[in-house]
């Protein structure tokens, strides 16, 4: 019968899974995995889950799913897998995950994993036989094929199912064998190691197998919301016994994170998971805690952190790390609180430090600034103890201020009845206690006392406030109340920094209520009742004042700035506006006034001194004060004064009846203890009107001698000060001294000697400063001085402009009369002098200096050497240093600053100065050279604009001047440089500027020749060369740097001079120190030189070689010699190297031709010395 080839294989595919059942192994169903599944729950306790097959296609390393199957109980699953964790930790949820695969180890008849592999080996040999069997050939290497196909077939598929099986099983032998050994055993880690191989899986599976239980433990560990500080180590220990790196770690972290939350969130509502207490928010909270410790101390860096606690968050509804790092930290506070507890309670021991509470800090994983916060709370509590007070003050408890509405409906402030505390203070040993627990939390002296004054000060300002207020009650003296305030800081610790401050407070608060209490009666203007109330305040002040200084303290030397600081609202007066301090200070003042038996107004020194305590307490400014002491007493100190200033200015007035008046002023100002300033206030307008009744009644506008009396009177009796009376004389007679001054100018516009007294005495009669005088007559000069300068101007418009050009800029059509020359400016030297205004110039010059306009300023000073006679006979001379002024001339009134003239005009005036001095030879040469500067500062041109000027004309001048001597004697002599000199010393050049425009000129002149040099089509004959490098050398120019001359043209001049003299046999090998000399005089290097004489030889050798050589084919000898004894002279330069390299036939016969020739008038020696010569050049020293 046959068996197609398919269906042969499929039945002992069969055959091979019974004949794995004979040798005793099944298939093993794979075990469901159960989720959690939400299901209504009463209030925030758990149902218990409802349990269903998962529907996903494929399961972790490659099991495959059943169909889902929903199973409803009413009891947890005896069956759970991972996601269905137990409540008591990470053990038991391994014993649980263990047992979700005891269905494997049931229908699995062999339970070593090894044996596996001899199951697969068994299936095989029979496999074959029966496939060999089973099909039909008559051939027998086609049936034992068959064999084959069909065991490898059905065994493969055989093997295949017994290993998967089997394989299933290793997560839960990996949890096994963690239960067996232990994680804290030695042999762990390689017991579960050799689970891999004995369960035939691979290493990325097996990593899969131990992160996943890694994840089973994790998460039963996190639902016990109950932390234990050892479950960070057992978690440790857990990582090392399955030996995961951080990476895996991590996976392990992130994949368990995203199953617990979903297990979790089933049963609990968002609301339930915001709540801090809620058991599933302690859970999801330790479980962060435990991811951030175990990723901390992998050594994780803090991007790979950053990354791994993202993922927890993002899988814990989008936590930031932020968000998680917040909550690991109220994770990981209770337990380092009880550390701290336990350190307290361990103080007395000596069993505590604070290197233990460091290293609990680091294994919590507490940030330094947390810890330390923590410090300070946990000594605070302490504190608390030792005042014999619970370690927590319990808010709810206190009294709180209440606001009550009185019967007219407005609220009214109930303050709370302060607690007795007097009765609180440090046990005995207290002190020692808290500094060794200071020590122990690693606190400073600064926090100490802080935490101990913040704790303390209630107690300490009630039994301070208490004290102050029976002080200035006066039931205590100031001496007592001092003495039990210090006794109350000792008995709480309290150090004297604090207390200062909280005395200002308490002291503010003392005094500020007297200040409310005082401040109603003002408010409805009670007089009487606020004067008391301030009195008695002024009093309290005084007594808290007492008190205090007995500390001795420096701080409160200035008590009323300190307590009583307006600007400050916590002060003692800050807290009511200015305008009721104002008016509380101006009811004291005016109940403080008495009258005296005339019925005068008078304040007593008694009252001034309570009057100046009230205005510090109630912060009045003194603006405000000199307000109130006008209304109230200056209306009767103007009329006194206004009385007395009219009876003084009717004239005649004596000194008696200025000493009456004053008398009675000056009482006036005693009684009401006026300053002299408030009387200035009204006296100086009656001054002021006086005087302008005065010059308006003068004749003339002056004041007589009688007025000049009364007014020096008037300036007695109303204190008015010199510095005053001169500036309203200044306003009341300027304009009369403005036209005494043009008077005097008369028509020559120079003030005579004879006027200048005259202005003195009326300047004095008219009681005006001299600063004030001056102003005045440089205002008055000023209207006569633009008029000169403006006509100067026009002038020399007139003068370098023709008449279309002066049309043009004025809009003004001008006739020929109108200009002395319709030509263009021209003169000497390139300068324009034709139609001379220096006459002009010369007034206005004289005009200023006559009137004295130019003054004198100190800029400075210097030291000078003052030589001292000898005091006796025969003495020394000596010499000292002394340090004097230096003054330069200011010039108050220019040409640019009155407008007059434009800036470019003015410098084209200075130039024509200059010019007209430089030129003129008469008898005014020496006026115009002295006047320079002068007209330079009268139109206003800074000193640097005045020397570029005289520089510019100096380079024209000197310029034209050298040009023209150079050109017609080739140098400048002693007589040009004397005119140079002189030219330098009239045009202000100093000697520097003069040899740089000297320098300058020159090396234009030479730079011209040079370019008629080269810009001949004829070579310069050496002597032309030598003539201009002479000239430049004895000049100091460098032809390169200074002339201009380019290198290549400084060697063609080299190539000029001495090319000649070579060819021509003048210069020799023996002229090395002419040559050098020429060299250097044209600035070439040695080496450039020399090529330019080898250039030459080798030129000048080549041509007379082919010469020579010429002739000696015509049998011309006597050329052909004369050719050679030509080339000998050059090849003296090189010893006979000319480079030639003629036929040796060709230089043979010249050779000889040489030889035979006449050497008549030459020694036997140079003969021999030419022959060498001429054997080396043409290639032939073997030649005899």
């Amino acid at each position: 019968m046959r068996f197609h080839s398919a269906a042969c294989a499929a039945v002992i595919s069969a055959a091979a899974v019974s004949s794995a059942s004979a040798f005793g192994f099944s298939p093993v169903a794979v075990p469901p995995r159960t989720i959690a599944q939400s299901s209504p729950k009463p209030h925030n306790h758990r149902l218990h889950p409802v349990a269903f097959l998962s529907s996903s296609s494929s399961r972790s390393f490659g099991m495959t799913s059943t169909t889902t199957t929903a199973i409803a109980t009413s009891a947890p699953s005896s069956s759970s897998t991972s996601l269905s964790l137990a409540a008591g930790g990470g053990p038991e949820a391994l014993e649980e995950y263990a047992a979700s695969f005891a269905s494997i180890s049931k229908s699995s008849k062999i339970q070593n994993p090894k044996l596996v592999k001899l199951a697969g080996a068994a299936a095989l040999p029979l496999s074959y036989l029966a496939g060999a069997a089973m099909t039909p050939s008559r051939r027998l290497a086609a049936r034992a094929i068959g064999g084959i196909v069909t065991a490898v077939a059905a065994g493969g598929v055989g093997k295949s199912a017994v290993e998967e099986d089997v394989r299933k099983g290793c997560p839960a032998a990996i949890a096994r064998r963690l239960l067996e050994l232990g994680l804290e055993d030695a042999n762990v880690a390689d017991g579960v190691e050799r689970l891999r191989e004995d369960y035939g899986v691979e290493e990325v599976d097996f990593v899969d197998m131990k992160t996943e239980v890694y994840g089973v433990y994790l998460q039963g560990m996190a639902k016990n919301p109950l932390l234990k500080t050892s479950e960070m180590k057992e978690l440790t220990n857990l990582r090392n016994a399955l030996r995961l790196t951080n990476q895996q770690l991590g996976q392990a972290h992130a994949e368990a994170a995203v199953k617990f939350f979903r297990d979790i969130s089933r049963f609990a509502s968002k609301e339930e998971l915001a709540d801090e207490d809620h058991p599933d928010r302690i859970s999801l909270d330790k479980y962060l805690f435990l991811s951030e410790r175990a990723f901390r101390q992998g050594g994780e860096t803090e991007e790979a952190f950053t990354f791994e606690m993202s993922r927890i968050g993002k899988a814990f509804d989008g936590l930031t790390k932020e968000q998680c790092l917040e909550r690991v930290e109220n994770t990981a506070k209770p337990f380092y609180e009880r550390a701290l507890n336990s350190a307290r309670s361990k103080l007395d021991s000596g069993a505590v430090n604070p290197e233990m509470l460091s290293r609990a800090k680091a294994t919590l994983g507490l940030s330094d600034e947390v810890a330390h916060q923590m410090h300070i709370e946990e000594f605070a509590k302490e504190v608390r103890v030792q005042l014999g007070m619970p370690e927590t003050d319990d808010e709810d408890d206190e009294e709180e201020d209440e606001f009550i509405e009185d019967e007219e409906g407005n609220l009214k402030l109930v303050e709370r009845e302060v607690k007795d505390t007097s009765g609180i203070k440090f046990q005995e040993g207290a002190f020692e206690r808290l500094s060794k627990l200071q020590e122990v939390l690693s606190l400073s002296d600064i926090e100490g006392d802080l935490e101990i004054s913040s704790t303390v000060t209630e107690f300490w300002c009630n039994t301070a406030l208490a004290v102050m207020n029976d002080a200035i009650a006066k039931t205590k003296s100031p001496d007592k109340a001092w003495s039990i305030i210090e006794k109350r800081q000792k008995e709480l610790f309290l150090q004297d920094s604090s207390m200062k401050k909280l005395l200002t407070q308490i002291t503010i608060q003392s005094l500020g209520t007297m200040l409310e209490k005082t401040r109603l009666f003002a408010d409805v203007g009670n007089q009487a009742a606020t004067v008391n109330g301030l009195n008695d305040l002024i009093e309290a002040k005084n007594i808290c004042k007492e008190v205090l200084t007995h500390g001795g303290w420096k701080e409160f030397d200035d008590f009323e700035a300190t307590i009583f600081d307006p600007n400050d609202t916590s002060s003692a007066c800050g807290f009511l506006s200015p305008s009721v301090r104002y008016n509380m200070h101006r009811l004291y003042f005016y109940r403080s006034i008495s009258k005296g038996d005339a019925g005068k107004k008078k304040v007593s020194d008694e009252t001034m001194a309570k009057l100046q305590e009230v205005q510090k307490i109630l912060g009045v400014p003194e603006s405000e004060i000199n307000f109130e002491y006008k209304q109230y007493f200056c209306p009767d100190l103007q009329k006194a004064l206004t009385a007395a200033t009219e009876e003084v200015a009717k004239g005649n007035a004596t000194s008696a009846l200025v000493d009456t008046y004053k008398a009675e002023i000056q009482q006036m100002k005693a009684d009401y203890r006026l300053d002299n300033d408030m009387v200035v206030f009204y006296s100086a307008p009656l001054y002021n009107e006086a005087l302008y009744k005065i010059a308006g009644k003068a004749p003339g506008g002056i004041p007589t001698k009688d007025d000049v009396n009364t007014l020096k009177c008037l300036q007695d009796l109303l204190d008015i000060d010199e510095v005053n009376a001169q500036r309203v004389a200044s306003e009341v007679f300027a304009d009369t001294y403005k036209k005494a001054i043009k008077e005097a100018l008369g028509s020559t516009g120079i003030i005579a000697e004879e006027y200048r007294k005259p202005l003195d005495d009326l300047k004095d009669r008219l009681g005006m400063s001299e600063e004030e005088c001056r102003e005045i007559y440089v205002r008055a000069m000023s209207e006569k001085f633009k008029p000169m300068v403006e006509f100067i101007s026009n002038e020399m418009e007139r003068l370098v402009l023709t008449q279309d050009q002066l049309s043009q800029k004025r809009g003004i059509d001008y006739g020929e009369d109108y200009f002395k020359s319709g030509k263009s400016a021209s003169g000497k030297l390139g300068l324009g002098t034709e139609g001379n205004i220096m006459r002009d110039i010369m007034n206005l010059i004289d005009f200023y200096t006559e009137n004295d306009l130019i003054e004198k300023r100190e800029v400075g000073t210097k030291k000078i050497e003052k030589k001292i006679p000898a005091e006796e006979e025969g003495g020394e001379e000596q010499t000292i240093t002394e340090e004097v002024p230096v003054y330069e001339n200011t010039y108050p009134i220019t040409a640019l600053s009155s407008g007059a003239i434009t800036e470019q005009l003015a410098e084209l005036c200075y130039r024509q100065f200059l010019v007209s001095s430089f030129t003129e030879q008469g008898p005014n040469a020496a006026r115009y050279e002295a006047s320079k500067g002068t007209w330079g500062g009268i139109l206003g041109l800074s000193s640097a604009k005045m020397e570029e000027i005289g520089s510019n004309i100096g380079g024209m001048v000197y310029d034209n001047y050298i040009t023209q001597m150079m050109g017609s004697k080739g140098a400048l002599d002693q007589q040009d440089m004397m005119f140079l000199a002189n030219v330098q010393a009239k045009l202000g050049i100093t000697a520097e500027e003069g040899e740089d425009l000297m320098l300058k000129t020159q090396t234009k002149v030479l730079s011209e020749e040079a370019s008629v040099l080269f810009g001949s089509e004829k070579e310069p004959s050496p002597e032309t060369i030598k003539a201009f490098r002479e000239k430049c050398n004895s000049l100091g120019l460098d032809l390169q740097n200074d002339i201009g001359i380019s290198k290549a043209r400084l060697v063609d001049l080299f190539q000029y001079e001495i090319g000649p003299g070579i060819n021509s046999g003048d210069i020799t090998n023996d002229d090395g120190d002419l040559i050098d000399e020429i060299r250097d005089s044209l600035g070439l290097a040695e080496e450039e030189g020399e090529e330019v004489i080898e250039s030459i030889i080798s030129t000048r050798s080549r041509g007379l070689l082919a010469e020579a050589k010429s002739f000696v084919l015509r049998g011309m000898a006597a050329d052909a010699v004369a050719r050679l004894k030509e080339l000998v002279q050059y090849a003296a330069f090189v010893d006979g190297d000319l480079g030639l390299a003629p036929e040796k036939s060709d230089a043979q016969k010249m050779y000889f031709s040489f030889a035979a020739s006449d050497f008549e008038g030459l020694d036997e020696e140079t003969v021999e010395k030419q022959k060498v010569l001429l054997k080396t050049a043409l290639g032939i020293p073997d030649v005899e």
